[in-house]
């Protein structure tokens, strides 16, 4: 929704594929196909992509996972993921080909290892030294990560990991640090830029931000950011995740996911809505300079709470003064999936409680013959 209510915003015309029928109904969306299942998803996106749009964009991890292992021709691939060639393959939801692209171009990254098995890992630590992070290479949400600080760590994390080859990283002491940006053929557009104050759990999603006007971000941010775009063939939406480091006070990339996340819009509560450069751009050709202007409505920092992530209790106190950043159909989104999602899912236990599943078969069956029974009156009148 946070997408779609950007796209529109920026003056698309907006057709959707999902496998949710959430959208079905949308007065945002043009055209809609419900696709029940992935591979029926991947082969109408392959073949609706024909139609030459002017942006494509995919809104989860997952599904970049799904394109990439398909068997569907290289250029289809192409026309769906958000990179500019197929050159630009190998980082497409993968930890580890990230980190060879930033070492490989000269942007700051942690020290890294690869493991193909346990005894790798034990290796990589070694040479690494604790602390590090070990990651499977293609996961998101925080999952598949772990930190280990001793031995009794990295045995712990190795009991836990289900599939090698996996990525392990050089902890650095600093400040996070979050850059949604957007690109076209490499070329930066814009970018939000803003440190992390509370996360939901342990290397999981934000819940509260601490936003800073572009007019007040270091200018080497922005040459990072153009040079990070051109090494990742960036042709959309990218998610970016950085350490500050507190001995350099530079900036060490380690992420960057290659597509959209929750946070997309809120620039807009400080007066810089990214549909606007996104516009510009699909209008102009423009793309992001600096010096960037400060708009005076507001302060330099802000802090920013995210009303779809905060529990209830923290909505109800206007905790960060979240109501006055609610998005768009928000009270729909928390009758439908705060309040009515898990009262159904009680129901249906209770209901599988109640009724053993051959009885379930009977009710079904005399529910349907009572429906064909009442249209078939209906007809008759």
């Amino acid at each position: 929704m946070t997408v779609l209510n950007l796209l529109t915003r920026t003056g698309f015309t907006v057709d959707m594929i999902s496998t949710n029928p959430l959208f079905k109904k949308s007065r945002s969306v043009r055209h809609y196909f419900l696709a029940k299942e992935n591979d029926v998803l991947l082969k109408v996106a392959s073949e609706k992509s024909k139609r030459k749009y002017a942006l494509v964009v995919i809104g989860d991890d997952p599904t970049l996972g799904k394109i990439l292992d398909s068997d569907l021709p290289a250029n289809e691939k192409l026309a769906l993921l958000p990179v500019a060639s197929r050159q630009h393959f190998a980082h497409v939801f993968s930890k580890i080909g990230l980190s060879k692209v930033f070492k490989e171009n000269g942007l700051l990254t942690p020290d890294f290892r690869i493991a193909g098995d346990a005894h790798e890992l034990r290796h990589a630590a070694r040479e690494l030294g604790h602390p590090v992070f070990i990651k499977v290479s293609s996961s998101s949400g925080g999952l598949g990560i772990f930190e280990s600080s001793s031995e009794d760590d990295l045995d712990e994390a190795i009991g836990k990991i289900k599939a090698f080859p996996v990525l392990m990283q050089k902890k650095i002491e600093g400040v996070e640090v979050s850059m949604e940006a957007f690109y076209q053929d490499g070329k930066l557009i814009h970018f939000a830029y803003s440190t992390q104050e509370k996360y939901k759990y342990r290397f999981g999603p934000t819940l509260v931000r601490r936003y800073m006007q572009l007019s007040q971000v270091d200018p080497k941010v922005f040459d990072d950011l153009r040079l990070l775009g051109s090494a990742l063939g960036a042709h959309g939406f990218v998610n970016i995740s950085s350490i500050r480091a507190n001995l350099d006070g530079r900036l060490h990339f380690f992420e960057a996911d290659m597509r959209p996340n929750l946070w997309l819009s809120h620039p807009c509560y400080f007066g810089d809505d990214p549909a606007v450069a996104i516009r510009n751009h699909f209008l102009t050709g423009a793309t992001l300079e600096h010096p960037y202007p400060f708009d005076a409505r507001y302060p330099p920092e802000i802090l920013l709470s995210h009303a779809l992530r905060m529990g209830l209790g923290d909505l109800l106190l206007n905790r960060y003064q979240v109501w006055k950043h609610l998005p768009e159909n928000f009270f729909y989104f928390t009758l439908r999936y705060r309040v009515w999602g898990p009262a159904r899912q009680n129901l249906a236990m209770l209901y599988k409680y109640l009724l053993p599943k051959p009885y379930r078969a009977v009710v079904k069956k005399n529910l349907a013959s009572m429906k064909y029974a009442f249209l078939g009156d209906m007809g008759q009148q």
